[in-house]
């Protein structure tokens, strides 16, 4: 495919989610390698933002109300905002619209933009490649070759150590209060337990049992959305190690400060483990019915733990007994911890 004409304006689609969005970073640094003066933007779902602050190689970022659009269709005042939202986008004049979404409605919104130059995976899901003048076939499994593929489809050099987040002034204002410790600390060990489906989770039992193998170990912080609060405070309230729960009390780029300034990180399949990556933190991540190939550990840096199951990376949503998750040995996931812990000792000493 002949690459297409260099944009003063071009436009990243990446609504959501928070793991996926940042996914699309080495699209964004690839622009602004390839096209140095051009105005970026990205297109995010408002509650997403904060993720992008402090991007250098960002110019504009555009909220996206997905609430409040979503309701279009049952409330003419929700639909009038939409349409208002679509001008302006328009109003924009983007000469490129990247799509890295690949639904209908990122698909809509980047023909929406007006731009001359709109491109996707030729194998986007609900027709989205319809809106396209580019369609760019990709193969790598991973979410972040995938975009990496794409973005090389356009002529651009996308490298994988691109996949690196900005930690801001305030982030890490915030991670050293957080942390202050006493003359000598332990190692710090972020745990992310909560993620977005519930068959993704580990059990809560399990949970204690790391917390109380690793007491001792190292200092624990508890991180995770505000509905993910009462999990968190209910493990906080069994571990028998110091604890501190930061659940629902950090913005995102709190959050990317306290991961960036931990020793390592344990989670689940959720989008800590990809802040971990972009951040150069160690991190073990717990996968049961989703794929560590398509979706899991990024780098060198992190590790992914599964069970034994015949029906391990199912990709269903829901399931009546979630084995996969239950069947990871607490022993296992606490020795793991430790060992990301101890390569996180040997990177400093080598640094």
């Amino acid at each position: 495919m002949t690459a297409p004409p260099a944009p003063q304006r071009a436009l990243i689609i990446k609504p959501s989610s928070l793991g996926d969005v940042i996914t699309g970073l080495p699209v964004l640094r690839a622009l602004r390698r390839a096209f140095p003066d051009a105005h970026l933007g990205w297109l995010v779902n408002a509650p997403l933002a904060g993720i992008l602050d402090g991007e250098a190689a960002l110019d504009e970022i555009i909220g996206f109300d997905r609430r409040r659009f979503g309701r279009m269709w049952r409330s003419p005042r929700s639909g009038g905002a939409f349409a208002a939202f679509c001008r302006d986008l328009r109003r924009r004049r983007f000469d490129w619209a990247v799509d890295l979404q690949g639904l209908f409605r990122s698909g809509f919104l980047a023909r929406v933009s007006g731009a001359p130059v709109r491109a996707g995976f030729a194998r986007a899901r609900e027709a989205a490649w319809l809106f396209y003048t580019h369609r760019i076939e990709t193969a790598p499994a991973h979410t972040v070759d995938r975009n990496i593929a794409l973005a090389r489809g356009l002529g651009l050099d996308a490298r994988p150590d691109d996949l690196r987040l900005t930690v801001t002034e305030r982030g890490r204002r915030f991670a050293a209060g957080i942390l202050a410790e006493t003359p000598a600390p332990p190692p710090c060990l972020v745990v992310a337990p909560g993620t977005r489906w519930l068959n993704k989770l580990y059990p809560r039992r399990h949970w204690r049992a790391v917390l109380e193998s690793l007491g001792g170990t190292a200092r624990i912080v508890l991180v995770g959305a505000p509905d993910e609060r009462e999990l968190c405070d209910a493990l906080a309230a069994a571990a028998r190690a110091d604890v501190v729960n930061l659940a629902g009390e950090t913005d995102l780029g709190e959050l990317v400060g306290v991961i960036a300034a931990a020793d390592a990180l344990l989670c689940c399949d959720s989008a800590a483990g990809l802040i971990a990556a972009a951040v150069d933190t160690p991190f073990v991540m717990l996968t049961g019915p989703t794929r560590p190939e398509r979706t899991g550990p990024y780098g060198r840096l992190g590790r992914a733990l599964a069970a034994d199951v015949p029906c391990i990376g199912c990709l269903r949503r829901r399931c009546r007994h979630a084995t996969c998750m239950q069947l990871i040995d607490p022993a296992r996931v606490a020795d793991a911890a430790r060992g990301a812990l101890r390569r996180a000792r040997r990177a400093a000493a080598e640094a």
